[in-house]
Formats: C-alpha cells, sequence, structure tokens
C-alpha cells in the first residue's frame, strides 16, 4: 500500500468520525484532521512521483561521465582526419580560423607586433 493510501484511510476514518460525534468542536476537529490527512496524502502521492524523477536522473548522471574523471588529451589526428579537416577548410572559401591564425601570429617577430601596436596607438590617441 502506498503511503498516499495509508493517509486517505486515516482521513476516511476521521471523517466517518465527525459524522457520528454530536458535539459539534469535536466534529469541526475530526474534520480538520480528515483535511489535514489528504493534505498529507497528496504530498506523499507528490514525493513519490518526485522521488522516481530522482531515480532517474541518478541513472542518467551515472551513465554520464564525471566531472572528476582525469583529464584526458585528444588523441592525435589520422590521415583521413587530417584530410577531412584540409577539405572543410577548402570549402569554406580560404577562412582562417583561429588555429591559422596563431600559425600565422608565430611568423611574424615580436618587435614587429610591438612596433605595429605602438602606430596605431599613436593614430588612435592622437
Amino acid at each position: 500500500m502506498a503511503a498516499g493510501d495509508q493517509y486517505r484511510t486515516k482521513a476516511v476514518e476521521f471523517h466517518a468520525r465527525a459524522q457520528s460525534e454530536t458535539r459539534p468542536q469535536l466534529r469541526v476537529k475530526f474534520e480538520d484532521l480528515a483535511i489535514a490527512y489528504l493534505r498529507q496524502a497528496e504530498q506523499a502521492d507528490w514525493n513519490d512521483r518526485v522521488e522516481s524523477v530522482y531515480d532517474l536522473c541518478r541513472q542518467v548522471r551515472a551513465g554520464a561521465k564525471s566531472k572528476r574523471d582525469p583529464y584526458e588529451p585528444p588523441s592525435t589526428r589520422s590521415a583521413v582526419q587530417t584530410e577531412q579537416v584540409a577539405s572543410i577548410k577548402e570549402r569554406r572559401g580560404g577562412i582562417p580560423t583561429r588555429a591559422d591564425l596563431r600559425e600565422i601570429a608565430r611568423g611574424i617577430p615580436f618587435f614587429v607586433t610591438l612596433l605595429a601596436m605602438t602606430f596605431l596607438a599613436v593614430i588612435v590617441f592622437w
């Protein structure tokens, strides 16, 4: 029997006692208890549904990689992957990517870059 059903049976018992009670004050108290048990039944049903969702989330997380796993560096590219990357770059129409720009920047000496930045600073702040 589910927890919600147990609370509902108690609510029925208190409702029956309220109907058989002759004193009005006790009748109101028994009705209040019956309503409280119905609310607890609803809450128990809600808790069961939420618990099943949490269980599902735990199962999904258990299948996923943990953030605490050690870092695994990317594997080296095979010849086929290198050709695929080259073909993708050709399809883009020769638009350089960040990696391409980094390679280009490595070829430029540091002092030339510094000179160009100084020149731009003079033009901007003049």
